[in-house]
């Protein structure tokens, strides 16, 4: 059953002409039911509001008041229409139209007004909507505007602020740092310069053995100033090396035979074949390590040396020949004192191989024979292997020399971490590790070593590549932390002690 609308839809669709009456119908086909109604009933209600305008307004026969019964005509007026007089005063005829329309002579027409048509309320609904919308696109607009203004003024004034502040801690920082730069240079003056020649012995020697410290000796004396300095505070080197004869390495062992059958010994209780000793002197504190089999101290190295490759650990180097401790080694190229040395300087025997050096090279060797006697001394790495030399590194200078202390003037040397080796005369050999370079521990001179070595009863003890490089490790704990401020230093040699071995000669499982 057709509603109203549809009826009148038909009617309106029957009124178009055929061109817009096959688009209206063409347009219809592509849409649901829904919208087809809806466009039906748009449609009514557009057809229904044009007559509402239409029909809105009394209609009046021109030149009279009457309202028309006609449902239109050719003009509509709200009042009584008026007619101009043609110039030729001639007479106004009106003729009725006998249909619906009434037409005044052409040459006198009324004066019309436009109609004003009603919007329908659909439309009228759209444009409020969209020029809501256009309304708050522009507020939100004016907002945004607003807000970078007021974000670009706050940034300016933090800007301003900042600068401001800014630029007097930078002026503060700058001034503070010529102040202490100044102070620091004035320090150094009254060291190097003052009254006190044992403070300045000290302290230039201290720092022309580091890596990086020469540089704050220059900066106060001249090189011939330093040169005096250094000649003054150093020691001697010895023209005879080790004789042989004068260490029973065997009485090590057999004194720790006896030791063991006795079942009283207070310096080894775990019957490891190791002592381990704190030292201490005025300025620094260590500790020393004796172990009664020589035959368990070797050099240890890295597999290949290379001048831009970097060395292992002591720890690394302690591990990868299974061993249960060890002290660093010998000497080793440090560019930029970064610690990461893979090449090393002066000669390196390892379990009777020579690993670095020239045959005819003349080094100062200071190693273990295959008799495990510490050798201490300088000559050339064939004459190393000709007395049996199996595992030995350079650094110095020597210490003591069949049982003779090094002679030195002055200090001799400056306070910093120190490393030596050492034997006595049964055989046992003393490792030494000294800290410094700390408020706890300032470091030892070599005057200090030569002491520490003889209190312990060595006949021939050398110094090691000491500084940043001074470590000692025993079992998995680090003994003597180095100084450095970085990570453990790589380095390419250390002498490490093996795992002691039983009553056949086999290595024993480490002791922890």
């Amino acid at each position: 059953m057709e509603t109203d609308n549809l009826t009148k839809f038909r009617k309106i669709v029957a009124g178009l002409e055929p061109s817009k009456r096959e688009a209206l119908m063409a347009r219809m086909k592509g849409m649901s039911r829904e919208e087809a109604m809806g466009l039906v009933d748009r449609m009514v209600e557009i057809s229904e509001q044009r007559k509402i305008e239409i029909t809105a307004r009394p209609k009046v026969l021109a030149g009279g008041a009457r309202e028309s019964a006609f449902s239109g005509t050719d003009y509509v007026e709200s009042r009584p229409r008026t007619y101009r007089e043609v110039p030729d005063d001639s007479k106004i005829e009106i003729v009725k139209n006998p249909g619906r329309r009434v037409s005044a002579p052409s040459s006198f027409r009324p004066e019309q007004r436009p109609v004003k048509r009603v919007e329908p309320a659909i439309a009228r609904a759209g444009r409020e909507q969209a020029a809501r919308k256009i309304a708050q696109r522009e507020q939100l607009a004016i907002e945004e505007q607003q807000r970078k203004a007021r974000n670009s003024a706050i940034a300016k004034k933090v800007l301003r602020i900042t600068g401001k502040y800014a630029a007097r801690v930078m002026g503060t920082a700058v001034l503070t740092l010529v102040l202490v730069l100044a102070g620091f240079y004035t320090f150094l003056g009254i060291i190097m310069k003052g009254p006190s020649p044992h403070l300045r012995n000290q302290f230039v020697p201290s720092v022309m053995e580091s890596s990086a410290g020469g540089v704050l000796a220059r900066m106060i004396l001249t090189d011939e100033e330093i040169d005096a300095i250094l000649n003054s505070n150093k020691t001697q080197e010895f023209s005879e090396i080790t004789d042989t004869t004068l260490v029973n390495a065997m009485a090590a062992e057999q004194k720790k035979s006896e030791a063991n059958a006795a079942a009283v010994n207070e310096l080894d209780p775990d019957g490891d074949g190791i002592e381990v000793h704190d030292v201490s002197g005025p300025m620094y504190h260590g500790k020393m390590l004796v172990i009664y089999d020589p035959s368990r101290i070797m050099v240890a190295t890295i597999d290949n040396y290379n001048h831009n490759g970097a060395g292992l650990t002591l720890k690394q180097l302690i591990d990868k020949y299974g061993g249960v401790g060890g002290i660093n080694g010998g000497q080793y190229e440090d560019k930029n004192g970064m610690g990461i040395g893979g090449w090393p300087e002066g000669i390196v025997i390892s379990e009777g191989k020579l690993r670095m050096g020239s045959k005819n090279g003349t080094y100062d060797v200071y190693g273990l024979t295959n008799e495990n006697v510490l050798v201490v001394g300088r000559m050339t790495a064939q004459n190393a292997l000709d007395i049996g030399v199996r595992d030995a590194v350079s650094f110095g200078p020597a210490l003591i020399v069949n049982g003779v202390a090094a002679k030195y003037s002055g200090a001799g040397g400056g306070l910093n971490p120190r490393t030596a080796i050492g034997q006595r005369e049964d055989g046992a050999i003393l490792l030494l590790v000294i800290e410094g370079r700390k408020t706890s521990s300032m470091g030892a001179t070599m005057a200090d070593l030569i002491k520490v070595m003889q209190d312990y009863g060595a006949v021939n003890a050398a110094n090691l590549d000491g500084g940043m490089s001074s470590a000692m490790w025993l079992y998995d704990d680090e003994l003597v932390s180095s100084s450095s401020i970085r990570v453990s230093r790589q380095m390419p040699t250390a002498f490490i002690i093996l795992p002691q071995k039983d009553g056949n000669g086999a290595a024993q499982p480490a002791e922890g």
